[in-house]
């Protein structure tokens, strides 16, 4: 092998080393649960039609931009909070694998991305496109302050679901079906992120960090956790019955419902009750709509 070709694997093998810190860094994975969630109010925006290709295009584009903005600030404002967490010490900012400018280059590429995005789809899309920003910059800091903490994540993947439905119809007429849906959206993924909190409640204890488990114990947030995700599971049942809910959708329904309750058996490890069996849930209750036959 020559020295040029040896320099060349070397220059790869650090670009795939760097490229995966990066998606370690903006957890790539953990989009699975939330495009569906998207595309279901794409989906319920055109009634139940297949939206056009390159409008979906435009609407993942700006869904995984966002996500990286929010999440890479979200790293970058809990940086010091996670060097002092046993759970969370080892990501790449407070383990120093990951640089600081590195880091805000990533979030503010997310953030072209996603303008980028609603400037292609135009009109409301583009008018109402920093509204969300605004969550998904300050939803990691809620915890420093308050225990509700958990609903600013909700509030961040539920807006998602209605810019679908503007990116599909070109305006912010929401349906009874689209308000439900992004409702649904928001119980769902506030009650998950407060039993992933329960993970930290010693460290969270340790170190002031607010939360539901350090405000009201473990079982008082499970409680609080359960009504949430109860009122999800009503919210998706009626979205069930006004898209027309029909057989595929109807066994769609039926397990959202029960990776909701599974997210409680004691048998399930934390860790695992929110990925995969949360997004299990998320998922499935997407399929709803998107299986539903619209009258």
């Amino acid at each position: 092998m020559s020295s040029t070709d040896a320099e060349a694997l070397k220059a790869e093998a650090v670009f795939l080393n760097h490229f995966q810190k990066i998606l370690r860094f903006t957890k790539i994975e953990h989009t699975a649960f939330s495009i569906p969630l998207i595309l279901a109010g794409a989906w319920i925006g055109s009634r139940g039609l297949t939206p056009p290709p390159g409008v979906l295009l435009l609407v993942l584009a700006a869904a995984v931009g966002a996500r990286i903005f929010g999440m890479s600030f979200n790293r970058i404002f809990d940086r010091r909070l996670d060097a002092l967490n046993p759970r969370t010490a080892g990501r790449e900012l407070p383990a120093g694998r990951l640089t600081l400018r590195t880091a805000l280059a990533i979030a503010f590429g997310g953030l072209l991305v996603y303008l980028a995005a609603c400037v292609a789809l135009g009109g409301w899309c583009l008018v109402l496109a920093p509204l969300p920003l605004v969550p998904l910059l300050g939803y990691s800091l809620l915890k420093r302050f308050t225990a509700l903490c958990h609903f600013g994540i909700g509030l961040c993947l539920a807006l998602a679901p209605l810019g679908a439905f503007v990116a599909t119809t070109g305006n912010p007429n929401f349906t009874p079906p689209a308000f439900l849906f992004s409702f649904f959206v928001f119980c769902w993924l506030s009650g998950s992120d407060i039993v992933y909190a329960l993970m930290d409640l010693e460290s969270d204890r340790q170190t002031g960090v607010h939360s539901l488990p350090v405000r009201l114990g473990a079982d008082g947030a499970l409680r609080i956790a359960g009504m949430l995700h109860a009122v999800a599971f009503g919210c998706l049942t009626a979205v069930f019955f006004l898209t027309g809910g029909r057989g595929p959708a109807a066994l769609a329904l039926a397990l959202s419902g029960l990776a909701m309750v599974s997210m409680y058996l004691p048998s399930i490890p934390l860790a695992l009750r929110f990925f995969p069996v949360s997004t299990i849930a998320g998922i499935a209750a997407a399929m709803v709509p998107i299986l539903g036959r619209f009258p």
